[in-house]
């Protein structure tokens, strides 16, 4: 079962938080994330039901994915090249809004991948970054936005 204080809000070793991803080309504004959160109404709820496979009602027509960040995990309610994206996370730093870590995937529990969480209070715009990711044309650094979004519901 995973825990959260609240969505998009920190602990001292990390950004522990659930965080709409950002489906635009290139690195988002904090007015880009903004109206993607009022655009698709992101939620706790949904991001719940992404994680646990039922693929909830969507009120809109736009893409609705998230990211959920614990102590112990980072899970991701889709699946990207490879399937490096999930899996128990290790926290080895922290300063000033970037926080690092560990990832052991899920689904390639003998590699070790390193990787940072870019996230400020003065934005919405979070960048997850992992490092030495295998893709068919080599070795890659996959770099992905999310945006934080204010709820009042209870955590997962």
């Amino acid at each position: 079962m995973l825990c959260l204080a609240t969505s998009g809000t920190f602990a001292a070793s990390g950004p522990m938080g659930v965080y709409l991803w950002y489906p635009g080309p290139g690195v988002p504004t904090d007015a880009d994330c903004r109206g993607v959160v009022a655009d698709v109404r992101p939620s706790i709820a949904k991001a719940e039901d992404w994680l646990w496979g039922r693929v909830p009602h969507h009120e809109t027509d736009e893409l609705e994915l998230y990211l959920i960040v614990t102590p112990s995990r980072i899970e991701t309610t889709y699946s990207s090249e490879g399937d490096y994206d999930r899996g128990n996370v290790t926290w080895t730093g922290g300063q000033e809004n970037n926080y690092q870590f560990t990832l052991v995937p899920d689904e390639h529990p003998e590699m070790r991948i390193p990787g940072t969480i870019v996230s400020s209070s003065s934005t919405s715009v979070t960048t997850l970054t992992l490092t030495g990711i295998p893709a068919d044309r080599g070795i890659v650094e996959r770099k992905t936005y999310y945006c934080r979004f204010q709820t009042s519901e209870p955590a997962i």
